[in-house]
């Protein structure tokens, strides 16, 4: 692949993680008790209900879902435009701005998840979203001018 091709490859990759993350979170704002969320809901009831969820956690788990949702959402719109925008002309900031919001994410709800001992967060949820979004990064790490 020539330079143009790389960086395009994963320039699309980080837009098409960028808008599935939106979706992600948009889906579990409006449809928390999805299929798609079974597995999750699932760990988390072991995690903090004893296995199954009583109708008062239920309820919370469902509210907690929609403002967490959204901010998922709100965010990865926000990081979609970032990308199909200054990204693609690759102004150094984006790449910087994307980096630093994905890593202080990554350390305070690791830690916040650890220190709870919701493991299940963290490898459900973290370690991907991290991979997901941060390998286009260092990918495209050398296409951006780091010098200043």
């Amino acid at each position: 692949m020539t330079n143009s091709n790389t960086f395009t490859f994963w320039y699309r990759w980080l837009l098409a993680a960028s808008i599935i993350s939106a979706g992600i979170g948009l889906a579990s704002a409006l449809l928390p008790d999805s299929i798609i969320f079974k597995l999750y809901n699932t760990a988390m009831a072991d995690a903090f209900s004893g296995g199954s969820f009583t109708e008062t956690s239920d309820q919370l788990r469902r509210f907690l879902f929609g403002p967490l949702g959204g901010t998922i959402a709100g965010y990865f719109v926000l990081q979609t435009f970032i990308v199909w925008n200054g990204f693609y002309r690759r102004e150094r900031w984006t790449w910087h701005a994307i980096l630093w919001a994905l890593l202080l994410w990554f350390t305070i709800d690791t830690a916040v998840s650890l220190y709870h001992r919701a493991y299940f967060n963290v490898w459900m949820i973290n370690i991907w979203t991290l991979a997901l979004h941060g390998i286009p990064l260092a990918m495209t790490y050398r296409y951006f001018d780091h010098s200043s």
